[in-house]
């Protein structure tokens, strides 16, 4: 058998920046909106099981524009927008097994208090984030009915007519980026929060 790395245990991994961020002890420090957006738009829905790969980041544009649709104002948008950014380094975890790993809900919770520091927006109340998971949960019916095979485990579902193909990871990295920036996160010129 092999000798483990020092990576294996450290739970340091390497961002699409170049950065390390600590899975187990991430700080605001950590936080670089960039490296949400690319994690995100690397990373597939549904464990990687859809017809066509479709990401994570797109969804949460989804997200966010279903609760701005509900005029609840930029906030909640941005919480819609931000409310899978764990999965940035994480990746995208199937929800059934995240509700029964605890430490997965954990670290992703860690993760979040970082970036609601590092973009210096509180975090959900809770009457925020049951509107954000009400969007979430619009949105986890319409995609599995639209990119899975046998989606009748999401119940019914509206058509809310959005697009479901990521064809270019970049183009859905710089709308993200963009979005984030429109609703009030104010970014530097080298697409970091601002201190």
């Amino acid at each position: 058998m092999a000798e483990p790395s020092p990576w294996d245990s450290s739970g340091v991994v390497e961002t699409y920046t170049g950065r390390s961020f600590d899975l187990f002890d991430p700080t605001p420090e950590d936080i670089h909106l960039p490296d949400i957006a690319a994690g995100l738009a690397h990373t597939c829905r549904f464990g990687g099981h859809c017809r066509n790969f479709y990401s994570v980041a797109h969804h949460s544009l989804h997200v966010s524009r279903e609760l701005a649709d509900a005029r609840a104002g930029p906030r909640l948008a941005l919480l819609g927008l931000l409310h899978d950014a764990g999965e940035a380094y994480v990746g995208d975890v199937p929800r059934p097994l995240k509700t029964n790993v605890e430490a997965i809900e954990r670290i992703e919770g860690e993760i979040l208090k970082s970036v609601w520091t590092a973009i210096d927006v509180a975090p959900p109340t809770d009457a925020e984030r049951s509107q954000v998971m009400a969007a979430d949960d619009r949105l986890l019916a319409y995609e599995a009915h639209t990119l899975l095979e046998d989606a009748s485990w999401a119940g019914e579902s509206a058509d809310l007519g959005y697009e479901l193909h990521s064809a270019d990871p970049e183009r859905i990295r710089e709308q993200f980026l963009a979005r984030a920036e429109r609703l009030g996160v104010e970014l530097s010129s080298d697409g970091q929060p601002e201190e």
